[in-house]
């Protein structure tokens, strides 16, 4: 046992002796007060019927009230403990990383577990004893063998760690939207729709732009884009088999499209086209993932500053929005899971597409040859661990 560890096991014994001390003094007092022994054992007691009764009562309470007390000391005191004995491994792990370098590590994944290489040079500088791992954000955060949270502070190095997992969950419950056959599109209260009209088949999906109400409706099998008065947007009417939202933010919006003639593309608010008939063919758009951590009031959800995993079940890209060009090609060789991507610089709380400056951006890939997933950039360099 180290020179620590017995000092706290000392200290902790001297504590529990006096509480001993104190637990019998007050048993032996005949008052619910904490006398010492020596003052009331010499005082004479006048005995009534029920006093002896009402004396056991008195010590009984006494008793399990302060049982209680000792169990929650015994149960914080074994949590700090425990605590700070992962603290000390993670810390041991993390010596001798510098705060300014941890921009530069890249989570990587082996049979073991997760740990963290250097990316300037593809050097392991954190063994994979971890559970799960992200980028510098611009704290460092990860799961310890699945036991315990942990947060790296980016200036200061100092850790924190966390044993509990309570899952938070939002109240889903809403009313569901009426049917009117008298009215025209659409009436919004409380930011989702009350009552739409019966001549689209669903509810329409209702969405924001520039602070004002739109959505998505279906009619016959065919989309359009409207406003609450039921008119439809200019070259987004009802001429789609399929309409796909996209909304990257700073009210950047594009439209997934797929035409009754079989005509595919992208096509924005202001019905200018993009892509046309260059995009994969029935893909799925994923412009966000999830970093989980503690519960859900404090887990990431990592935007992907206007990127799009498109992908089918044979071909994989991923397209830039806001340039409208493809960052990685569609190709089968990279099954692309997700983005990430870390940054030494403090984010704002409200999610920004400037921000996209200040972030370097990491492709989650697959290959037909190795069956453990490793991180790519948009020059698609490797990022996997020297042997």
């Amino acid at each position: 046992m180290l020179k620590g560890d017995l000092f706290i096991e000392k200290r902790r014994c001297i504590i529990e002796f006096k509480a001993e001390v104190l637990f019998l003094s007050y048993l032996c007092s005949s008052e619910n007060t904490w006398f010492p022994i020596s003052q009331t054992s010499r005082k004479k007691r006048t005995l009534y019927p029920g006093f002896k009764k009402k004396q056991k009562k008195i010590m009984y309470r006494k008793l399990s009230l302060l049982l209680f007390f000792i169990f929650i000391y015994n149960s914080t005191f074994s949590q700090e403990k425990y605590e700070d004995s992962i603290k000390k491994v993670i810390e041991k792990d993390f010596v001798n990383l510098k705060a300014i370098d941890f921009k530069n590590l890249v989570p990587f994944e082996t049979e073991k577990g997760m740990g963290y290489l250097n990316s300037k040079n593809n050097k392991i500088v954190v063994l994979p004893n971890y559970y799960k791992l992200d980028f510098a954000k611009p704290n460092l955060r990860g799961n310890y063998n699945d036991i315990a949270y942990f947060e790296i502070n980016n200036k200061t190095k100092k850790m924190e760690v966390f044993l509990q997992n309570w899952q938070i969950f939002e109240d889903s419950s809403t009313k569901n939207p009426i049917k009117k056959s008298y009215s025209k599109g659409f009436y919004v209260v409380n930011n989702s729709i009350f009552s739409f009209s019966d001549s689209y088949t669903y509810c329409p999906y209702l969405f924001k732009y520039k602070n004002e109400d739109f959505a998505i409706a279906i009619k016959d099998n065919k989309y359009a884009v409207i406003k609450p008065n039921g008119e439809t947007l200019k070259n987004l009417d009802f001429e789609y088999s399929h309409l796909d939202l996209i909304n990257i933010g700073n009210d950047n919006i594009w439209f997934k499209y797929k035409t009754v003639g079989e005509e595919q593309g992208f096509i924005n608010m202001d019905g200018e086209k993009s892509l046309i008939n260059h995009v994969i063919s029935n893909s799925r758009s994923q412009t966000e993932g999830y970093f989980s951590f503690i519960d859900t009031e404090h887990s990431t959800k990592i935007k992907y500053y206007g990127y799009s995993i498109e992908s089918n079940d044979e071909l994989y890209g991923v397209l830039d929005l806001l340039k409208m060009n493809w960052v990685i090609k569609p190709q089968k060789v990279f099954k692309i899971d997700e983005i990430n991507y870390a940054t030494d610089k403090d984010l704002g709380e409200k999610y920004d597409l400037e921000d996209r400056k200040k972030i370097k951006f990491y492709f989650l890939v697959r290959d037909e040859k190795k069956e453990i997933p490793y991180y790519i950039d948009d020059k698609l360099q490797k990022y996997v661990p020297k042997k």
